[in-house]
């Protein structure tokens, strides 16, 4: 028995979910799905030009993983286009939130809640005295 997939981060959902050829009936079109949180590899690795790396931060897994969401991505994006298929954006193991500001820390946005009331870090210091020096 394999591991547990782990849950991905993504900034947000997607605002449009289906894209299909122009002109021709959506009943005659065979689909293909990405599913949300390929969408959001391929937006910062192809969009934001991130590397790899960066993008597997982002979403907390590991590089390998964010290599293997974007060549099953990359392969439905081209089959779409070369065979005139329909995407439909939808599903994948995925949480929605944002990154804190100062620590990285992951906060879901379920709630409405900004990332900074989820993080447990006490962002930078509000001291507003100069740097002690030595003497």
């Amino acid at each position: 028995m394999g591991r547990p997939k782990k849950c991905r981060w993504v900034e947000t959902e997607p605002g449009v979910t289906f894209f299909k050829p122009r002109g021709i009936p959506l009943r005659s079109l065979q689909q293909i799905v990405i599913t949300v949180d390929e969408l959001e590899a391929m937006r910062l690795a192809d969009f934001l030009e991130m590397t790899q790396e960066e993008v597997a931060q982002r979403l907390q897994v590991s590089r390998p993983t964010v290599t293997r969401m974007l060549s099953r991505a990359h392969r439905a994006v081209a089959d779409a286009l070369v065979h005139g298929k329909a995407i439909c954006i939808q599903g994948g193991d995925y949480r929605v939130g944002q990154p804190c500001q100062h620590c990285g820390q992951w906060s879901g946005l379920e709630s409405g809640e900004p990332a900074a009331e989820g993080c447990t870090c006490q962002g930078p210091e509000d001291d507003d005295s100069p740097p002690e020096t030595e003497t």
